[in-house]
């Protein structure tokens, strides 16, 4: 067990390197694990060498590519010294059969959702992302548990609710999130409907992201490794509902669901203030003489109350623009104090937490590829003015290194 977790932070730190295009030597590599230099050469050249790892100008120097689609389990698998292959008990085989069908659903929804001219693609997404998790929490219980916990008898399967129930905890974001997800699904022919996509898609956004999380906590890859992350990108901006135009079109039950959801929505996302539940949202109120000029445009409802305000989303794009070398390149243009390398740039991560922060102003991670803002840059400049600020994450992270070998 003790050596498969190594193997586990090995290919972590592989990843790492991939996902910021770091071209690293085998030192580097040994500086991040629990293995020696020489034990890394010899897993390069024996097991990942012009496979997922290849030369970059010299023998010593090297880039990875492909690894970051390989789950724990197959990197494992690439890096075990038998040249027997263990046998796969059935419990193993139908994990991976459930966690591969669970890819597909998840796959299938954002392909449907990006598909404009598909007039149910919002319920079509509901569907399919319902049956994403509901596949990959029986998975994590037939792991945990064992086979026969992830059915009532011998035909039977539990319900998606049973397993949300026995894998995340009552007041989790991620459950409510989910849990959301599951009622717009059973109730898709009142709540399912395009004019509700603003709302929706702020809850569509996040149950994406948790599932990456997951999904990529079972099997140690992003789920959309290698492939266009664009897809990933749900948010949309549109109108305020109107209650009447729905009442119009859908009929009075469907618009009295609708101002209730929208209600539950709304308080719950205050409630529950994450962004496990419902991506952020920034409000900017401006009294201006064009409406285009304003992030947001005031609307009365017919007795003054019950308006319904949309606003833009915070794009990642803008507000955490530096992946890990665009960001190690931004502090060094900004200060002659000392050359910051990745080392030094990883240490003051891990010093500070920062490696925790999977969604701060600091730090923002989509597809398992880590995000920092300008926010990020400025703080880091400012401390390297601190004697020994730097110096004592160094040592904070070679005292780490110690611990773990």
């Amino acid at each position: 067990m003790a050596r498969n977790n190594n193997q586990i932070i090995l290919a972590d730190v592989f990843r790492q390197f991939e996902d910021n295009g770091i071209v690293f030597t085998a030192d580097m590599v040994a500086e991040r694990t629990t293995y020696s230099k020489n034990s890394i050469n010899k897993y390069i050249n024996e097991k990942l060498l012009d496979k997922y790892i290849f030369h970059a100008g010299s023998h010593t120097k090297y880039r990875c590519e492909g690894l970051c689609a390989l789950s724990n389990d197959e990197f494992i698998v690439l890096m075990s010294q038998s040249l027997k292959v263990k046998q796969k008990s059935p419990e193993e085989l139908f994990h991976g059969k459930l966690v591969s069908r669970s890819l597909d659903a998840f796959t299938l929804a954002l392909e449907v959702y990006n598909r404009p001219s598909m007039k149910n693609r919002v319920e079509a997404f509901a569907i399919m992302m319902v049956n994403a998790w509901e596949l990959l929490l029986k998975a994590e219980i037939l792991k945990a548990e064992g086979y026969e916990k992830i059915f009532y008898d011998r035909d039977k399967s539990i319900s998606i609710s049973d397993a949300v129930k026995r894998r995340l905890q009552e007041k989790d974001p991620v459950r409510i999130n989910l849990e959301t997800l599951i009622e717009l699904r059973d109730h898709a022919i009142h709540l399912l409907i395009p004019e509700l996509q603003p709302q929706l898609s702020r809850l569509f956004q996040a149950t994406v992201l948790n599932y990456q999380t997951r999904y990529r906590n079972e099997m140690g890859n992003a789920p959309l490794a290698g492939q266009s992350v664009g897809m990933l990108s749900l948010v949309v901006d549109g109108p305020a509902p109107e209650v009447a135009l729905i009442q119009k079109l859908y009929g009075k039950h469907t618009a009295q669901s609708v101002a209730r959801f929208i209600q539950r929505f709304d308080e719950m996302s205050k409630k529950t203030d994450s962004t496990a539940f419902s991506i952020p949202v920034d409000y900017r109120l401006a009294l201006v003489k064009r409406e285009d000029e304003s992030d947001l445009s005031l609307s009365v409802g017919d007795t003054g109350e019950g308006a319904i305000f949309i606003t833009k989303t915070k794009d990642p794009d803008a507000t955490h623009p530096y992946h890990m070398t665009e960001a190690i390149d931004e502090i060094n243009k900004r200060q002659s104090i000392i050359s910051i390398k990745s080392g030094a740039f990883q240490a003051v991560l891990n010093k500070h937490k920062i490696n925790n922060q999977k969604k701060s102003e600091l730090r923002w991670v989509i597809d398992g590829r880590p995000r920092y803002s300008e926010k990020f840059i400025t703080w880091f400049v400012d401390n390297l003015k601190q004697p020994l600020w730097l110096e004592s994450a160094k040592d904070f992270r070679r005292s780490q290194l110690k611990k773990s070998r």
